[in-house]
């Protein structure tokens, strides 16, 4: 979402009324001020982020105007602010008997029942807010957009914000707002058309290429982000995110040298950022440049020696030299920091597979499941570990499980064939075979890779040729 406004400290009259307001709180005396001098103040509270001292002004301006309904509005927004929407809807009815026809009401009202998870209730206040606003219709349509986004409901956002942008189409905070939307939905070519739309009125909005260069990384067009990446750069020299997204883009693309040439000039600026530090280290990693990985691993522990991501890489990199009882106590670090990553569970499954000790990579890979039932190499390495232990009927128990919590992956139902094929089992084979090929045709060669008598079996063959399309 864009940027929040910061408060305007430049308006001189508006800092000479706060300081005369805050100097009669300070001295427990009394000086008079009128009820728009009262909304500044609480206004300039409310925007600089001081809901509380806004809500001593809501107290003090009911001293002196005690029937305002602008500063009993003020206190209802400032409610919903605090969290208390049934006080805040108290109070708006209230006004809305009196000011039926006010529009700030219905957009006050609107935001309390989101608070209460009323959706429907807030979109029937916010649309009476429409309907009662007989100017700048597109800003309070903008405005209920950003609330709604506010709370996680994009598409109702994305409703209003479309309709905002037909009203004033070039209105660039609305086009961005779009294109936000249309990403938090899952939709990046519709996001790319808006950013682009914004582009084409402001070429020179740093943010608007970042976030272009994001949504292509995401949907892997990784050059088109790079060049993005450095249109952002070019118009903001210490764009840190733009280096960092620009470097992580090039490893994506296994561009391992170009990405380290990156973090270095990200360095520049963050001189004792562990992340990039440990970045470095995994690309020398990838490109099996142990010492080089070690040293920037080494560094990244140097500045933050709980960093549990430099802890693993280190482990990895002394795993991959072949000293698995040393990378033990690298990777039991990086879990002493961070005990929920799948990642580590798996790294050290791995490791205690190389150092034969079957049951405690069983339990290792246990929890990496327990962490992300999706661990499809967790899942297959416990159920190869049951196989080679001659307790075939669990490694079976294994898929099976994998299976009832991935129903839609082929390779598991594969595997699953393959064992029953392994103890002659052929109906059963044949059962999982039919869910595999349906699932994915193209993956039937997995079944030989793991269990090549399979190619041998006339009934095997027969049944992958019926499901074979010239179009898979």
């Amino acid at each position: 979402m864009s940027e929040e406004k910061e408060p305007n400290y430049n308006n001189s009259g508006l800092v000479d009324l706060v300081k005369r307001y805050e100097e009669m709180i300070s001295k427990s005396t009394r000086y008079y001020f009128d009820v728009d001098a009262f909304e500044e103040i609480i206004d300039h509270y409310m925007s600089s982020g001081k809901s509380n001292l806004a809500l001593s002004a809501v107290q003090h301006a009911f001293r002196q105007h005690p029937s305002s309904i602008s500063i009993q509005l003020k206190k209802a927004m400032l409610l919903n602010e605090k969290a208390q929407p049934l006080e805040s809807l108290r109070i708006l009815r209230n006004i809305e008997k009196i000011e039926f026809n006010n529009p700030e009401v219905y957009f006050t009202k609107g935001m309390a029942l989101i608070l209460l998870n009323h959706i429907s209730g807030a979109i029937k206040e916010f649309n009476k807010a429409i309907y009662f606003a007989d100017e700048d219709k597109s800003e309070i349509m903008f405005n209920i957009a950003v609330t709604l986004e506010q709370h996680d409901h994009f598409d109702t956002a994305l409703k209003y914000l479309l309709e905002a942008h037909d009203l004033e189409h070039d209105n660039l905070s609305y086009i961005f707002e779009i294109a936000y939307c249309y990403e938090k939905i899952d939709n990046p070519e519709k996001a790319l058309v808006y950013y682009n739309m914004f582009l084409d009125i402001d070429p020179f909005s740093e943010n608007v290429w970042y976030n272009i260069g994001v949504l292509y990384n995401q949907t892997e067009n990784y050059e088109k982000a790079i060049e993005a990446y450095d249109f952002a750069i070019s118009l903001d020299e210490e764009y840190a995110s733009a280096y960092f997204n620009k470097a992580n883009t090039l490893a994506n693309k296994d561009d391992y040298e170009e990405a380290i040439s990156v973090y270095k000039e990200l360095l520049y600026q963050e001189e004792n950022n562990e992340q990039v530090l440990c970045y470095i280290g995994e690309c020398y990693e990838k490109m099996k440049q142990w010492d080089a990985a070690l040293k920037y691993y080494r560094k990244s522990l140097a500045v933050n020696p709980e960093y549990a991501d430099a802890w693993l890489g280190y482990g990895m990199v002394i795993f991959e030299q072949g000293s698995y009882n040393e990378s033990l106590y690298y990777v039991e670090k990086a879990l002493e920091y961070f005990p929920e990553n799948p990642e580590y569970w798996y790294s050290l499954g791995n490791i205690y597979i190389k150092l034969d000790k079957p049951e405690d990579a069983i339990i290792a890979y246990r929890k990496a499941v327990s962490y992300d039932p999706q661990d499809f190499d967790s899942w297959l390495n416990l159920s190869e570990i049951y196989r080679n232990l001659q307790r075939s009927d669990q490694g079976v128990q294994v898929l099976k499980e994998a299976s009832r919590i991935n129903p839609g992956n082929a390779l598991l139902n594969y595997r699953l064939a393959a064992h029953h094929l392994m103890n002659e089992k052929n109906e059963k084979a044949n059962y999982y075979l039919k869910i595999a090929l349906a699932l994915d045709y193209n993956l039937h060669k997995e079944l030989f890779s793991y269990y090549p008598p399979a190619a041998k079996l006339d009934d095997v063959k027969k049944l992958i040729e019926s499901f074979y399309s010239p179009l898979k």
